[in-house]
């Protein structure tokens, strides 16, 4: 199978999915979305691949969501988080039976810091930062807002995605978001060191450990609306001119 914005490629047992759009510091769009999606059914239906890894060409990870269209953008939420189609990115990537792992190469801001909590273990770079920045832009995490929470408590979720506040690799590790800080230039050795521990558990006792400690994940559909509710906001629209002019937001009164 040929992707455009992505890259698909076989590292022993480990099939790892790059975001390709390096020039755009992997933004994320409708197109790399769903691609992620085709590669991700790829890895699950080969019986030769025991892990799927996710990161990024270059010296980024993610910048986030790509919302240079905006209809485009929130066509992507929607499609990712309809849960009834069964078709989702987002839940392939979550529900996969098998062991999902995030190379955190660079920063991971607002939907790519999201890609990289959907994954079973995050990995990062000592360089790198994460950061769940979409209020500052007007608009939400819809995925973080569902699920950070389980992961680090809802006082530091609740800072993190309001405050916007972009943590280092070690601050992500020290609050429990990331599982392991790699050396600069030792990420992916630190991956597969990761993956030679896992391969002693059993494909199928792996499958459905994951299964029953995933078992209560839901808020899908009411994380989409809310999102669409934002997107159609005047604050949204402040928030994109506001990125583009390269100045702080007006909220309230001041728009």
């Amino acid at each position: 199978m040929e992707f455009e914005t992505i890259r698909y490629e076989m590292i022993e047992d480990m099939a790892v999915i790059r975001f390709n759009r390096p020039d755009k510091k992997n933004a994320i769009s409708l197109d790399v979305s769903e691609e992620v999606g085709k590669a991700v059914d790829l890895a699950n239906e080969d019986k030769g691949v025991r892990f799927i890894v996710l990161t990024g060409a270059g010296e980024v990870f993610s910048s986030g969501a790509d919302f240079s269209d905006p209809a485009k953008a929130m066509e992507m939420i929607r499609r990712e988080f309809d849960v009834k189609s069964g078709n989702s990115p987002v839940l392939k990537l979550v529900h996969s039976p098998k062991p999902t792992i995030a190379a955190v190469n660079g920063y991971a801001l607002g939907h790519g810091a999201e890609y990289a909590l959907m994954c079973d273990i995050i990995i990062a770079s000592e360089q790198a930062e994460f950061g769940f920045i979409g209020p500052v832009r007007g608009a939400v995490c819809p995925y973080a807002m569902i699920r950070l929470a389980d992961e680090i408590g809802r006082a530091r979720a609740k800072e993190l995605i309001i405050t916007c506040e972009r943590i280092s690799a070690l601050e992500a590790f020290r609050i429990g978001l990331v599982n392991k800080v790699a050396p600069a230039g030792k990420l992916m050795d630190e991956v597969s060191a990761m993956a030679g521990k896992m391969r002693r558990a059993a494909p199928l006792a792996t499958r459905y450990t994951k299964e029953v400690i995933n078992r209560d994940l839901g808020g899908y559909e009411l994380s989409a609306e809310i999102f669409e509710k934002i997107l159609k906001s005047d604050e949204s629209v402040e928030g994109a001119v506001a990125f583009l002019e390269k100045r702080n937001p007006r909220w309230y009164d001041e728009i």
